[in-house]
């Protein structure tokens, strides 16, 4: 996958513009506050649907302008060239269209341009909280099977009906006998989901550790393992997927056993959640591993790098993980997503970061802005397109 070309007008400082990209390596250079991470964020937009820098809608419009309009060019797997492209304005409007069709959700925009994202900020994923990886998981897994991602879309909003039923109990607004034979119903629907959710979690833990094991040691070149482990927050889920300490090959339970043992658990805690007056269980809790495996030890010895891991170690077990989701998606979907690099070959020695170059540029499309030209100096990559970026105004090196 690839993004042919883009137009632009309205979309935060940049000037209005078309574009056409490089295949293979399109390098935005200029000074921090310039404009290159709002030209990354405008291409990216449309994958999510949102800003992935977590920015509201009206952030994104310029000052001078009343609404922003975005057209993208992605080339598919197949050769199809597809047209994308979205609106935004001040009165709260969003307007998505697809090959000339309108997208009523954000959700079928999933997997359509399909991209991974690396800024200064992805050690999270290593050092942050389970938030941080919960999100990474779900995203990923969105994106290789709109199934899991409906259920994780009803778990979310079963979790609120829940969480808002306990809430007025707490408030003295219902009785306890109502609130029990609710709660029943809530948590009925709330296992159905989440054994969707634990079972979609487990797999793309499974899928995705072999590939950021050979992403770390392309980077690293030494034979340690990356591990990429489920940690379910609920015991009963743990102990059906945890029984076996060899995930990547452990067959997984099927989905109506698992809702029994989950109803069972979240259920038992009825009356604790009523005290308390809100959810204490469930996958909205969940959280992963990353562990390092030195070469010739036991898997359970491995090294919780969130804990323990040096600031190189957990940089490049981040890099790895990320490079692991492009590759995943490759695996079930047969897509190369488009790769993103914000400002991220600062944090890497010259070393780490031409292996990282050249490994990504291998067999997918690269957008990468940084500040500092010294950051791809010895790199000269076929078919490279460079811009420079001053005020908002991308001007293409000849």
């Amino acid at each position: 996958m690839r993004i042919v070309s883009l137009k632009l007008r309205g979309f935060r400082n940049l000037q209005e513009a078309a574009f056409t990209f490089s295949p293979r390596v399109n390098l935005v250079l200029g000074r921090n506050g310039e404009g290159k991470t709002n030209f990354l964020e405008a291409l990216n937009y449309f994958s999510l649907g949102r800003s992935h820098r977590g920015s509201k809608n009206e952030e994104l419009i310029g000052f001078d302008h009343e609404a922003l309009h975005v057209q993208l060019e992605v080339e598919e797997e197949s050769g199809n060239v597809l047209p994308c492209e979205f609106g935004l304005d001040r009165q709260g409007g969003r307007r998505f269209r697809l090959d000339g069709e309108a997208v009523r959700r954000r959700a079928d925009l999933v997997g359509r341009l399909a991209t991974v994202f690396f800024n200064p900020d992805s050690i999270q994923l290593v050092r942050g909280g389970p938030q941080e990886r919960r999100s990474f998981v779900d995203q990923g897994m969105a994106e290789v099977d709109p199934l899991y991602l409906a259920a994780l879309t009803s778990l979310q909003r079963t979790l609120k009906q829940k969480s808002g039923l306990l809430r007025k109990y707490k408030l003295g607004l219902t009785n306890p006998a109502k609130t029990e034979e609710e709660l029943r119903a809530w948590n009925r629907e709330l296992a159905t989901h989440a054994a969707v959710v634990c079972l979609g979690r487990q797999d793309y833990a499974r899928l995705l550790t072999p590939h950021a094991a050979e992403s770390q040691r392309a980077l690293t070149d030494q034979e340690d393992d990356l591990v990429f482990r489920y940690r379910p927050q609920l015991e009963s889920v743990r102990n059906l997927l945890e029984s076996d300490r060899d995930i990547p090959l452990k067959k997984l339970p099927e989905k109506e056993h698992l809702e029994g043992v989950i109803y069972q658990e979240i259920d038992y805690i009825r009356g604790s959640e009523m005290k308390r007056g809100r959810p204490l269980s469930g996958p909205q809790l969940d959280d992963f591993a990353v562990l390092l495996n030195r070469r010739f030890q036991p898997p359970e010895k491995g090294l919780d790098l969130r804990v323990y891991g040096s600031q190189g170690e957990t940089r490049t077990a981040a890099i790895s993980l990320i490079l692991a989701r492009s590759d995943a998606l490759f695996a079930r979907r047969r897509i190369r997503p488009v790769l993103f690099f914000d400002d991220i070959f600062s944090e890497l020695d010259r070393e780490r970061t031409l292996r990282l170059q050249e490994l990504a540029s291998r067999l997918h499309q690269v957008f990468i802005a940084t500040a500092r030209k010294e950051d791809v100096d010895g790199w000269h990559p076929d078919e490279m397109k460079i811009w420079n970026v001053e005020s908002g105004a991308l001007n293409e090196v000849t």
